[in-house]
């Protein structure tokens, strides 16, 4: 297993939200994943970039309703992130060891699927 760097963060901005995650494209059945062990997220397509694409919109989805429901820095915390507030200026998810140990479907990924890995900074406008 590949031991990597814990880059996933969420950073609020001047102008929004950026988010910055590792994400496992894998196919699975004949269908592309993008799979965030981060947020266990992910969106799924017939082509790779139809799976970012849907992987975005449940990132987008995930932050809108957080923002509005006042659930996100619980949701967070629940999947291992180090936040105290929603203002606070970055957010930190779990280390890529903790995420490994905690999440059955990622360290299946690592374990039995070809993948391959995206760390792109996603820019988000302001939700509040």
């Amino acid at each position: 297993m590949e031991q990597t760097n814990n880059i996933n963060a969420i950073r609020n901005t001047a102008t929004g939200v950026s988010i910055t995650l590792d994400v496992y494209v894998f196919v699975e059945d004949g269908v592309f994943i993008a799979y965030s062990p981060a947020l266990d997220l992910c969106g799924y397509g017939n082509t790779e970039d139809e799976a970012k694409s849907s992987f975005d919109i449940s990132v987008r989805e995930y932050l809108s309703y957080g923002f509005s429901r006042k659930t996100l820095v619980k949701d967070l915390r629940a999947h291992g992130w180090k936040v105290k507030s929603i203002k606070q200026r970055r957010m930190s998810a779990p280390s890529f060891d903790m995420l490994v140990n905690n999440n059955d479907t990622f360290k299946d990924i690592l374990e039995n699927k070809e993948y391959r890995k995206l760390s792109e900074p996603m820019p988000f406008p302001a939700f509040v």
